[in-house]
């Protein structure tokens, strides 16, 4: 492998050898040398995300293209971002959940000084996961991936149905019980007997917390 790298090595004045994760800017030639008179030897499409492990004295950068040394201008690059993580974590959920217990309750309300029902759900989950997820209970339990009773875990949605479709969504917490809001503002309920048990329509997970 070494002397069949050495037969395409075009330059001798790339630095020392550092690896460079870039993102190409533009379609892009990969090139035999490191200017633009080198044999094109391969091509990137925009937004392509390429391993260089060299940087020559003309701004080009070193790779290796199906098996051959190949050079990108640096013009055609920048620094690659990864994605920022984002922790999803049934503690942070929960931690915003419960931050707004006892808040009133409105009809068309989505926070933060009071909600409808899946106004809170939305605004929990928005601020405590950055998760991004639709404005009403009927368009979060269409999005949502259905389980079942048996399959229900810390942070899963919970939608009722009073016989004209969905029209209520809390968020389970565990131990038979979910934090909604209902009429008498933002409180846990009970979902395992009693009102709320009777009314409910199905179960939907929209971020697989830890």
């Amino acid at each position: 492998m070494i002397s069949f790298s050495v037969l395409f090595l075009p330059t001798t004045n790339a630095s020392a050898a550092t690896t460079y994760k870039m993102t190409t800017t533009a379609d892009v030639n990969v090139r035999a040398a490191d200017n633009t008179k080198g044999k094109v030897i391969g091509f990137y499409k925009k937004g392509t995300t390429v391993t260089f492990t060299a940087k020559t004295k003309n701004n080009w950068y070193k790779t290796t293209y199906k098996g051959k040394v190949g050079y990108v201008s640096g013009k055609c690059v920048t620094t690659y971002k990864a994605p920022v993580a984002t922790t999803q974590s049934f503690t942070a959920l929960n931690n915003e959940a419960r931050k707004h217990i006892g808040k009133r309750y409105k009809i068309g309300a989505t926070g933060p000084s009071c909600f409808d029902c899946s106004g809170y759900t939305q605004y929990v989950y928005s601020k405590g996961v950055k998760k991004s997820i639709p404005r009403t209970a009927k368009q979060q339990y269409a999005s949502a991936k259905k389980i079942k009773a048996k399959e229900l875990k810390k942070g899963d949605l919970i939608f009722f149905n009073y016989g004209k479709g969905v029209a209520h969504v809390g968020i389970y917490v565990g131990n038979g019980k979910m934090l909604n809001a209902q009429n008498n503002g933002v409180k846990y309920d009970t979902i395992t007997s009693g009102y709320w048990k009777k009314y409910i329509a199905g179960y939907g997970r929209v971020a697989n917390l830890k």
